[in-house]
Order: C-alpha cells, then structure tokens, then sequence
C-alpha cells in the first residue's frame, strides 16, 4: 500500500509538472515488481509453514476429525488468498484514486500470480513435513524461480528455455492474452497435488 501511494503520488506530481499524461504501466510499475519479483520472498517467508506446522505440532488431529483433508486445504487456501486478495484491492484503490482509473486487467494478472505462488509454498508446507526445512528451500526457491524464470526470457541456452515454460513468467508476460489460464492451470494441480500428498500422510 505504501509503495503504491508514494509511487502513484510521484507519477501524479510528475504529470502535472512535465503536463505528460503517464500511462498504466506508470501507476502500477512498483506493485508489479514487488509481486513479481519480491512476491515469492514475502509469501515463502509467511507462509512456508501453513500446513506442516499443524502436522509438526500434531495440532491437525483435531481438524481431521471434524473435517475432509481436502477441506483443510482448501480452506487454508480461501483464507492466503483472501488476506491478499485485500492487500492487492487496498492497494490498487489507492492507485485508482490518483489515477482515477482502475486497472482490473493488471488487478487480476498479479492476483493470478500470487495464486501461483501461494499454491507452490502451500504444496511445498505438504511435501516437507519439517517447518525448518521448509523455510530453507522455500528461501532458495524464492530466489532461484525470479532470477532463472525471468533470466530465461532473455537467454538462448537449452536449459535456460526448459525452465522458461516451467515458471509463470513467460505466461504471464509473454503468453498473450490467455498465458494467465496455464498459469492458474499450473496453480491448480499444485492444490491437487497438495491434497493427494495430505491424504496419503498419516497423521
């Protein structure tokens, strides 16, 4: 929210001084790059143990009695999404009231991205059943997928282009107007893969 509103004050206060009327790419420029680049830095460092802390510290035996595992995935999932779903509004309301224009398209692109991202660190808390070591990968993989993904885009090499149709970047920056499908594609067999990893554990 803070980058937003001190982002979008600058490009008002620009526009009105080089009497240049600053595109959406303007407004928006600062949300995007957090989210694309930070956004696995900050979800993986939230919420790397969104699901193997219940398992670690047992507490999950009380949810599985009361509910499908399924459930429990899923409802861990409504609520990340929701909370960010929040965070992505209030800030692109405050983008809006400088811009007088709200951006649903990029709204949605980022909301998609972060729903990859949260499907990855909620699969990652299935596959790890340590919180410690959860929190370790989840750091390299926050690092290692913005640096190869977006690296990828720009590169030739072999190995290079085999991870570029294996992060969301080239959908979502490349991949036209439906590349956005793949990527939500992608989140959803993350989810179901997580619900499969929780119904074969035994808790």
């Amino acid at each position: 929210i803070a980058v937003s509103y001190y982002l979008s004050d600058f490009v008002t206060n620009s526009s009105l001084l080089t009497g240049i009327k600053f595109a959406e790419a303007g407004y928006v420029s600062g949300l995007v790059f957090l989210i694309y680049i930070m956004g696995f830095l900050f979800i993986f460092s939230l919420l790397h143990d969104t699901i193997n802390r219940e398992t670690e510290s047992r507490t999950i035996r009380f949810l599985v009695t009361k509910t499908s595992r399924s459930s429990i995935i899923v409802g861990k999932l409504l609520g990340i999404f929701s909370y960010w779903f929040i965070c992505l509004l209030a800030s692109f309301s405050m983008i809006a009231f400088f811009s007088h224009e709200f951006y649903i398209k990029t709204f949605g692109s980022l909301f998609v991205m972060l729903a990859y991202i949260v499907s990855l660190c909620v699969l990652l808390s299935c596959l790890i059943p340590k919180r410690s070591m959860s929190m370790f990968i989840g750091l390299l993989i926050s690092m290692a997928i913005p640096t190869f993904g977006l690296w990828s885009l720009f590169s030739e090499k072999l190995w290079l282009k085999i991870i570029k149709y294996m992060t969301p970047y080239h959908y979502m920056l490349e991949g036209g107007t439906w590349g956005w499908l793949v990527v939500l594609l992608f989140a959803a067999i993350m989810v179901g893969v997580s619900i499969l990893s929780l119904h074969r554990r035994d808790l």
